[in-house]
């Protein structure tokens, strides 16, 4: 039987919709103009869409592999059509739509570059949506040493070696040396100028845990460092963004052991 458009039509559907729509997502088509960077894009209609679960490194942080990850990206998507799908919670703090991109094949963007060692998957909370997808694709390419993986660069630094210079996204290790649990934010301090702050109602829905078994523990916390001063912090809203060293599965700690012991 010849295929007509309508057929051909319907197979895309049959095939790739599943693969990109979720029961709480829709899906939108675009047309990319700009590619801002590896993690962010902006429309012909100007909106600007910041890919969602994953961080790339920064252009203007003039980090290794931010150029690369915007030519991968430019190379995938500009001046042409794609798959939005926006998330959860779809508004950043910068007013830019956080959303999950594909090719019209059904290609994940996100995930592609996490494959290629050019991004590192993240969770802010509510948009989990992809998370262990992004996180399986992270660890392959960590293990294969590809990309931001097979440099020095990108390793998890100690926190009582953190200094204001080190603010912005980046992965910090250390031991939990006191936790305070307050009724609005739980305070875990790896150091006298490092806490990781995490509020107590996001931990009630999202952690599996006791706080306090994070006291004395080894950890490796992956986020945003800002601060005032010589305190830096790190605020996170997800089990994923942060990893337990007595624990299996995520392997950042092992990551950084091949750099060296975590230490207090």
């Amino acid at each position: 039987m010849p295929w007509t458009m309508r057929s051909v039509i319907g197979l895309w559907f049959f095939l790739v919709w599943p693969v990109v729509a979720s029961d709480t997502a829709s899906v939108r088509r675009a047309t990319v103009e700009v590619v801002i960077d590896g993690d962010t894009v902006t429309l012909d209609s100007g909106e600007t869409i910041r890919l969602a679960g994953i961080n790339t490194p920064e252009i203007k942080s003039g980090q290794p592999f931010a150029a690369l990850a915007q030519q991968y990206l430019e190379q995938r998507v500009h001046n042409r059509q794609v798959l939005v799908e926006n998330a959860t919670d779809p508004v950043d703090p910068h007013d830019r739509t956080l959303a999950y991109l594909y090719t019209l094949d059904g290609d994940s963007l996100q995930l592609a570059l996490l494959e290629a060692g050019l991004a590192s998957a993240i969770v802010i909370a509510p948009n989990d949506r992809h998370s262990d997808e992004y996180a399986a694709a992270e660890t392959r390419a960590r293990l294969a040493g590809k990309g931001i993986w097979g440099v020095s660069t990108y390793r998890p630094r100690h926190a009582m070696t953190m200094t204001p210079k080190d603010r912005g996204y980046g992965f910090v290790r250390g031991r939990v040396q006191r936790t305070v649990l307050g009724k609005k934010w739980f305070e875990f301090h790896l150091a006298r100028n490092f806490v990781i702050l995490i509020q107590r109602a996001r931990w009630q829905q999202y952690f599996r845990y006791s706080p306090c078994r994070l006291d004395q523990a080894d950890v490796v916390v992956r986020g945003w460092v800002s601060g005032k001063g010589k305190r830096l912090r790190t605020t996170i809203s997800h089990p994923f963004m942060l990893e337990r060293c007595a624990d299996t599965g995520q392997s950042l700690c092992h990551w950084s052991a091949a750099a060296g012991r975590l230490t207090q």
